[in-house]
């Protein structure tokens, strides 16, 4: 349905004159010019509006309409769509066949497409190569025309400008964005927002964080909005997961024994979920002391700070149009880190290796600046040097990075600490696996956010710590800590024993 009523766009006073075409009849060259020129939005005005059946005098509707005749909407459909997909790149504006005044008219809502510059055939029904020849149409005021070659490269440099997740997702509504994610972004960030949060509706926050885009009728989510703060983003951007697997076999991929997991979310809560699964299930510290000197040497299977470090990486430079999902790969002497596609090509890889290479181009620069807000990542390209740092401290062997000749793929690879025996983990005795599972899913059930990790720890310290303590001490307001005790109590982190007054908190170790 398109969020505009076509009693109000009639009426004049929502959108601008140049933002509508009224159509007396079906002209499937004329409309499908200007359908690309919406899509293409040379103006930057989010697309436009076409209604056919509707005829005009200087811009302005003629009333009553002149409407299509009933027997023929079908086969008006069947173009619209048949032409439409012949634009190139492929473009489907939004449709409907509505009454208005007694007659059947075609309302169309070309809002600005993602994926142009959009060229349509001058002649759509022609054969010739000269006349079916495609052009960039445009609309740049009130008249629709050919663009030039200097408009040309305006419209690349425009669609080649926005990256994907500052782009719009037509699809999702407000409805798709979770407050409580917003709120806590907000909270963890000590945005200045923080402070309104009671007194802003979300179409205002969602504004005013530049995750969403004022319409005529509303806003646009942005795709960084769906990423950070819907509970399912793959709904509306492909594979936006993480699958990880985890091999409990010498034999690796040529067993049948291992566990495989999906972690959905906003793409910070896949990263601590996946973080805090590999910390109690595969990190494990070891202490050596040696008779001759007092101090000993301590050291982990892997460095969490490497894995968190490369965990970002993935999500901050990864392709989310229509390509595969981050892939973890746990086996028993090393994790690898998969995404696609690989670093630019312009990138020397020896030098990436090393922690030297400086990116030029960012894929996903939103990304970046939130998950900095929320201190997941550092400043742009320190990323590498990061990891090669951990693991060098750790003791660590150094990581291994390969891509293919096309740069398509990107797999990064950490080792096992010598000190430590290869993990075998698990069995493929059914009830082993069954144990298996049901530690896979109380790890990810159990990962807690920085303000429930910020309450535990001070009822750590201070078991009779009372709730207006705790808001004092971490300077959030009471609904917030209330919340999150609540999440800690219902992961079966803590429990309060008495009553709310005298009692006290007793912290239950997770495993």
């Amino acid at each position: 349905m398109i969020p505009l009523k076509l009693e109000t766009l009639l009426q004049g006073r929502v959108v601008e004159q140049d933002r509508v075409e009224y159509k007396k009849g079906w002209n499937p060259s004329e409309v499908i010019h200007t359908i690309c020129a919406y899509a293409n939005d040379y103006p930057n005005i989010n697309g436009g509006y076409i209604v056919i059946g509707v005829d005009e005098d200087n811009g302005r509707p003629i009333l009553p309409p002149e409407g299509i005749e009933e027997n023929k909407i079908d086969d008006v459909q069947k173009k619209l769509f048949e032409f439409c997909n012949k634009i190139e790149p492929r473009y489907i504006p939004q449709s409907e066949i509505l009454e208005y005044q007694g007659k059947m008219v075609l309302y169309l809502w070309c809002p600005a497409g993602d994926a142009g510059p959009y060229r349509a055939s001058r002649d759509v029904f022609a054969k010739n190569p000269n006349e079916s020849r495609k052009d960039y149409w445009i609309k740049p005021v009130s008249v629709k025309t050919v663009a030039n070659q200097n408009e040309i490269s305006d419209l690349f440099e425009k669609f080649n400008s926005v990256p994907f997740d500052d782009r719009v997702c037509h699809e999702a509504k407000v409805d798709d964005i979770r407050r409580a994610h917003v709120e806590d972004f907000l909270r963890e960030s000590n945005s200045a927002l923080a402070s309104q949060i009671d007194i802003m509706q979300m179409p205002e926050i969602l504004t005013a964080l530049e995750v969403a885009n004022p319409t005529d009728t509303g806003i646009d989510i942005r795709n960084i909005g769906l990423l950070m703060f819907s509970d399912n983003p793959e709904k509306f951007i492909k594979y936006a997961i993480t699958e990880l697997v985890w091999f409990h076999s010498s034999l690796e991929e040529g067993s049948d024994d291992f566990t495989e997991m999906t972690f959905t979310g906003p793409i910070q809560k896949q990263i601590r979920d996946v973080l805090h699964f590999i910390k109690i299930s595969i990190l494990e510290e070891k202490v050596v002391k040696y008779p001759d000197r007092a101090e000993a040497d301590r050291f982990f299977t892997y460095p969490y700070d490497a894995i968190e470090e490369l965990l970002v990486n993935a999500q901050f430079h990864r392709l989310y149009r229509p390509c595969d999902p981050i892939q973890i790969r746990i086996y028993p002497n090393r994790i690898m880190i998969c995404n696609a596609p690989g670093p630019d090509k312009k990138i020397d890889m020896k030098k990436f290796a090393e922690g030297k290479a400086v990116a030029v181009r960012y894929r996903n620069r939103r990304i970046g600046e939130f998950l900095k807000e929320m201190d997941l990542s550092e400043k742009m390209s320190t990323g590498i040097t990061k990891v090669l740092n951990a693991l060098r401290v750790n003791g660590s062997p150094p990581p291994v990075f390969e891509t293919d000749d096309y740069r398509e793929s990107m797999y990064a690879t950490i080792f096992l600490h010598e000190g430590f025996d290869p993990i075998y983990k698990g069995s493929s005795n059914d009830t082993d696996n069954a144990a298996v599972n049901a530690a896979v899913n109380a790890a990810v059930n159990a990962a807690l956010n920085n303000t429930e990790n910020d309450i535990l720890k001070l009822i750590v310290d201070n078991p009779d710590i009372t709730v207006d303590e705790i808001v004092a001490v971490l300077s959030k307001d009471r609904r917030t800590i209330q919340r999150n005790i609540k999440k800690l109590k219902d992961k079966n982190r803590i429990v309060r024993v008495g009553s709310d007054k005298t009692g006290s908190w007793k912290v239950i170790e997770s495993n």
